[in-house]
């Protein structure tokens, strides 16, 4: 279940090893794994689990990142622990974790699952930051004409940033739609910033000699 060839790596530059394409085919071997066992939603919400316990246990994620100690030894504590309440898919992915020294890199690979298993669903993350927080009236406005112009399912991930002033700054994948006011504010800037430095250039390349209304005589 897990990629062959990259055993060499230390753990301590896994977490960079693993941080483009590498750790995308970890999370597609779990896909595929949950989806063969039916298991998928039971998959997503223990892998987060485990890597939200990892977070908080620093001496653990020590002790598997460990390289003096045989993996048995590892795999006996994670079996005493883990046997018979999360799935056999769940456990076998992180003793094959483990077992090839991307421990420290699994919370990156759990991200990359939880981007994979959304795009299965047909999902897409829009990060939402406005400058208080959204009313009911608003969130579902929001939700629904996002999901018009995506055509997909959109989960929301609500910011509040009273910086932006007004309106709301908006994350789709690498797409970003800033209707805020700060953001118009900016682009007023940028604009007259523009026509300031514009001035200058055509007043330099202006005709001395061009008489500017009336003949030689001065009539208007």
């Amino acid at each position: 279940m897990s990629p062959k060839g990259d055993s060499t790596l230390r753990p301590f530059f896994v977490a960079k090893a693993l941080s483009g394409w590498k750790a995308r085919r970890y999370a597609i071997a779990l896909l595929q794994a949950a989806l063969k066992a039916d298991e998928l939603d039971r998959v997503e919400a223990e892998v987060q689990a485990l890597s939200e316990m990892l977070n908080r246990s620093p001496q653990l994620m020590k002790f598997l990142a460990q390289p003096l100690v045989p993996f048995e030894e590892k795999a006996k504590r994670l079996r005493q622990r883990l046997e018979g309440r999360v799935s056999p898919v769940t456990l076998n992915f992180l003793l094959a974790v483990v077992k090839h020294k991307r421990i420290e890199a699994f919370d990156h690979i759990v991200r990359v699952f939880a981007d994979l298993v959304r795009e299965y669903r047909g999902e897409v993350v829009a990060e939402v930051t406005t400058a208080v927080p959204l009313t009911d009236e608003e969130r579902a406005m929001t939700l629904k004409r996002l999901q018009e112009i995506t055509g997909k399912k959109v989960l929301l991930s609500e910011k509040v940033d009273p910086s932006i002033i007004g309106g709301m700054r908006i994350i789709v994948g690498d797409k970003l739609l800033d209707l805020s006011l700060r953001g118009h504010l900016e682009r007023i800037r940028e604009h007259l910033r523009q026509v300031f430095i514009a001035a200058p250039a055509e007043v330099a390349l202006a005709d001395p000699n061009e008489e500017k209304g009336g003949d030689e005589n001065g009539t208007p």
